[in-house]
């Protein structure tokens, strides 16, 4: 028999002939009817056998289906991503041009004229948006870009150098997606006093 378009659901010798469904399935379970056959089930549902056959490990050859035989009609094109794995940021710092942590007063990190800000992620993601939220404001319109970047593929580091206008006073995050899901880090909140100068 050929994989596909002509081999139709069989109808099976006893009930123990017919493989149980997968013990998970990330869409919805479907009863084979006679005259099914994996290739008119996926076309029915909008997916393909690739993926009939990837949502339901019990079945060994694509060919043989039984009538009555409940298998997994996947959705979304591809497996969910276990929770744990969730795209997320990893952490957010503020350092010195030479990488050095920044000392803290208040709990605010002091900034000098020109700082590192470098965020890491569980997965490398293409764009990362820097933002600087002024302290004292409720509204999130007032928060502002102050830096993008644009990393490597592979890895799962963004950075920017940021000029600090003297004055500063808020908090910096983060906010970088991936394959459609966004995430936000942490708020650091920093300060730069017009009085500091540093030649660094």
């Amino acid at each position: 028999m050929t994989a596909n378009h002509n081999s139709t659901a069989m109808q099976p010798v006893s009930g123990a002939q017919i493989p149980s469904p997968p013990t998970h399935c990330a869409g919805q379970l479907y009863t084979v009817k006679a005259g099914d056959s994996l290739f008119l089930i996926g076309r029915k549902f909008g997916v393909s056998v690739e993926q009939l056959k990837a949502a339901n490990p019990q079945i060994k050859n694509p060919d043989i289906i039984f009538i009555g035989q409940v298998i997994c009609i996947p959705t979304g094109g591809g497996p969910t991503p276990p929770p744990d794995r969730q795209f997320r940021v990893l952490s957010l710092r503020i350092l010195s041009e030479k990488g050095q942590p920044l000392p803290k007063t208040n709990n605010a990190v002091q900034l000098p004229a020109r700082v590192i800000v470098r965020a890491t992620f569980t997965d490398p993601v293409q764009r990362a948006f820097f933002f600087l939220e002024p302290t004292g404001t409720g509204a999130c319109e007032n928060a502002r870009l102050i830096g993008i970047d644009c990393p490597s593929a592979t890895q799962g580091v963004a950075e920017i150098i940021w000029k600090v206008p003297s004055g500063t006073l808020g908090r910096v995050f983060v906010v970088a997606c991936r394959n459609s899901i966004c995430a936000k880090s942490e708020e650091i909140l920093v300060v730069r006093n017009s009085n500091m100068h540093m030649n660094n």
